[in-house]
């Protein structure tokens, strides 16, 4: 650039901004202005000069080609050439720009044009929003394949006629949702809320439908069970809805109508007869008659129907009827519950196949012979068993303690026994030795005592026995020669003959017994050798126990081994393998079964492991041996486990 032209250059060109800026404010020529808006270095300036700019012509330019949007936004609303704003509607690729144009068309046949041709589905709605012209927008609404387009052109449209075929055959729910806004014909309405395939069509319908006639119609036609549902709400009339009831398929629309019903011997042939059992339930809610409530509780094909049916009926006569004659068993043990009439019951018991009707029916009888009769002949044991609870006559009841091929009934029989000659009687000659046991209780007299106690064949019956027999004589003899070392064990806890004791601790055969002997010798010495000798013989006995060998045996797996301590319940074997401190482990499993609380405490004492210590504590119950592990063990976690251990009672 030669420097006359820098001189002479316009300021709107000048180097400095704020100097073109104050020139573009007073610049008029168009054509120097669209230059200066599109290629001006400063946005501001550019934005100064498009907003001086009248000619649309060189504004759809800078529309054209600006780089800014800005600027370009500015252009397209100062455009007022509708031919200019159709072209960057229809054209501009940007969105933006486009929708300014297309806003600013007023001329209703360009947007009238837009919305028929353009290709672009947002420029055909934003067009619609604007028209006015019904006979395009009923044009679009048939033609367009876009259910924006058609529900926007829908909106301006009031011809009633062109709504309704709209509602009744557009293709797109919510074009046929928004023309029944506007419809008031009820006819059509109905026609659509049953035929519809929207729901929401079909409930919008529906709701602007209030007419009777048109209401059953749509409550007996609907496609839609949930609208025939709506409809019967609506109606009050009785014969259309025992026909609904009657003739619907959809159990919920019967539902609905049978709750407007009150006929109750339409009502109780529902109740028995009807496919679903909600509907079924209602209509029994309705029945109040006795007669009908009696007939369903005999008739229904539901049991539960038949059950509550029965629950509402006081009348006597209906009652015995049911009891007697129901095909339910469990209706007619309802029956039986509110029955006073002793004779019913009584025929109940003596014809009724099912065992709890028999036995409801035992319950409301008082006279002794019919039950005694019951309680000795009726096949189930159950009824005999309700039968002997409410008889008094003793010489019965030890006839059926004795005879009755049920032990529950036996014992039943026993337990009301209060003469003691009949207990003795049962005592002494009963075949069951749960009878004879239990009568035991109820005998006082000495001999008779000793002699169950040396006679009778059972051993826990014998047990019993000698529990109540004070004979010294008697007593040694049971620990000396009983031949089950349970009796043995009991008698010898009642022997104080020192020398007996001592013979019993050397010489019983069987380990429990021998100990406890042992434990009652008053000479120390002597015991301390007994008790040496037994823990010897003890020992030895264990050392042949089959569970003792496997668990003891290191060929086999630890695993196994656990599973054969897990066998043994023998305390002495347990002792043995708790000391034995090769078992590591197995030796804590065998510690958790131990109980005796005195060598858990020895044996605490021994104790160098803690983990074994540990074990021990867990089993102890004594509340001061506790405290002293807590105040004494080395071991902290040990110390804290007693601590737990005593809770409360620390």
């Amino acid at each position: 650039m030669g420097l006359l032209d820098r001189i002479f250059k316009p300021k709107w060109q000048h180097d400095d901004p704020k100097v073109r800026l104050e020139a573009i404010k007073k610049l008029d020529d168009q054509e120097k202005l669209g230059e200066v808006a599109i290629n001006d270095s400063d946005e501001t300036i550019r934005l100064a000069a498009v907003e001086r700019i009248r000619n649309d012509s060189i504004l759809k330019d800078i529309v054209s080609n600006s780089d800014d949007v800005d600027v370009r936004r500015v252009a397209v609303d100062r455009i007022s050439d509708d031919s200019i704003l159709k072209e960057i509607a229809l054209n501009d690729s940007d969105d933006d720009i486009s929708n300014r144009a297309l806003d600013s068309i007023t001329d209703g046949q360009v947007l009238a044009e837009i919305a028929v041709s353009d290709e672009s589905s947002r420029n055909r709605v934003k067009s619609v929003e604007r028209m006015t012209d019904e006979n395009l927008l009923e044009d679009i609404v048939k033609s367009d394949e876009n259910a924006s387009v058609r529900l926007e052109a829908v909106k301006g449209i009031n011809d009633e006629n062109l709504l309704e075929e709209i509602a009744l055959n557009d293709k797109s729910a919510s074009v046929r949702l928004e023309a029944i806004s506007a419809i008031r014909n009820e006819a059509v309405l109905s026609e659509i809320s049953k035929t519809d395939n929207n729901e929401t069509v079909r409930l919008k319908a529906f709701k602007k439908v209030s007419e009777n006639d048109l209401m059953e119609d749509i409550a007996r036609n609907a496609d839609d069970y949930l609208i025939r549902v709506k409809a019967v709400e609506c109606i009050g009339d009785e014969k259309i809805l025992i026909d609904i009831v009657e003739n619907d398929e959809d159990s919920w629309v019967r539902l609905e109508a049978i709750k407007k019903v009150s006929r109750e011997d339409f009502l109780a042939e529902v109740a028995k007869h009807d496919e679903d059992t909600l509907v079924r339930e209602q209509a029994l809610n309705g029945v109040s008659d006795e007669e009908l409530l009696a007939d369903i509780a005999k008739d229904a094909e539901d049991s539960w129907v038949r059950l509550e049916a029965v629950k509402g009926v006081l009348s006597e006569e209906l009652l015995e009827d049911i009891a007697l004659y129901a095909l339910d068993s469990w209706v007619r043990l309802e029956a039986i519950k509110k029955l006073d009439d002793e004779s019913v019951l009584i025929d109940a018991v003596k014809t009724d196949k099912d065992i709890w009707v028999r036995c409801e029916a035992v319950k409301g009888i008082t006279d002794e012979v019919i039950l005694e009769d019951i309680a000795q002949n009726d096949k189930s044991y159950f009824v005999r068993l309700e039968a002997v609870k409410k008889i008094d006559d003793e010489i019965i009841l030890e006839d059926i303690a004795k005879n009755d091929d049920n032990f529950n009934v036996r014992l039943e029989a026993e337990k009301k026994i209060s003469d003691e000659d009949l207990l003795t009687d049962l005592a002494t000659d009963a075949d069951d030795s749960w009878i004879r046991q239990d009568a035991v209780d109820g005998v006082h007299d000495e001999n008779i005592l000793i002699d169950i106690a040396k006679n009778d064949k059972d051993a826990w019956v014998r047990l019993d026995a000698i529990k109540k027999v004070d004979d010294e004589e008697i007593i040694e003899y049971v620990s000396k020669n009983d031949r089950n070392y349970y009796v043995r064990l009991e008698a010898i806890k009642r022997v104080d003959n020192q020398e007996l004791l001592v013979d019993i601790a050397e010489n019983d055969s069987h380990p429990w017994v021998r100990r406890e002997a042992s434990k009652k010798i008053a000479d120390e010495g002597v015991r301390e050798r007994i008790e040496s000798e037994l823990d010897t013989r003890d020992i030895e006995e264990a050392s042949k126990n089959e569970y003792y060998i496997k668990v003891t045996d290191y060929n086999l797996s630890e695993f196994e081994r656990e599973e054969y301590l897990d066998e043994i319940r023998d305390e002495k074997i347990l002792r043995m393998l708790a000391k034995d401190r090769s078992l590591y482990d197995l030796r804590v499993k065998a510690i958790e079964k131990i109980t005796n609380q005195e060598f858990l405490k020895d044996l605490y004492y021994n104790t160098p492991e803690s983990h074994v210590r540990r074990a021990i504590v867990n089993n102890i119950t004594d509340k001061e041996f506790l405290r002293f592990v807590y105040n004494n063990d080395a071991d902290i976690s040990i110390s804290k486990q007693a601590f737990t251990l005593l809770g409360d009672d620390f």
